[in-house]
């Protein structure tokens, strides 16, 4: 998950509330954050919010695919994280078993670091 560093998660939010026709107070008060909070977030002070919150923004947003999917990609690079939609999928079982059958463990385990051969 490689995003462009020049799209920061606060300028995407603050773009998304703003098509969506929201004020910020209703945004906020909506999720049920304290001002300060939304303020730091807004301006990148702090990561951006954890996955139950971004579920709860998009809920608000009714955002295009792109959107939620660069939302989701640019909120996890910010965390370190994966992204929370893929961490909510990956809680199906069935999911993990079929994607483990595509992993190389050979390639992922060599020498304990796979981070440069992807």
């Amino acid at each position: 998950m490689i995003v462009d560093d020049s799209i920061k998660f606060c300028y995407l939010l603050a773009q998304m509330i703003k098509e969506a026709n929201l004020s910020n107070v209703k945004f906020y008060t909506a999720l049920g954050i304290k001002k300060p909070y939304f303020y730091d977030i807004l301006s990148g002070k702090v990561n951006p919010p954890p996955p139950d919150r971004q579920f709860a923004m998009l809920n608000l947003l009714n955002p295009t695919e792109e959107q939620r999917e660069l939302f989701f990609d640019l909120a996890a690079q910010e965390r370190n994280e994966v992204p929370a939609d893929i961490a909510e999928a990956l809680k199906d079982k069935k999911l993990r078993k079929k994607l483990r059958k595509d992993i190389d463990y050979e390639k992922l385990l060599k020498n304990g670091d796979s981070k440069n051969e992807r």
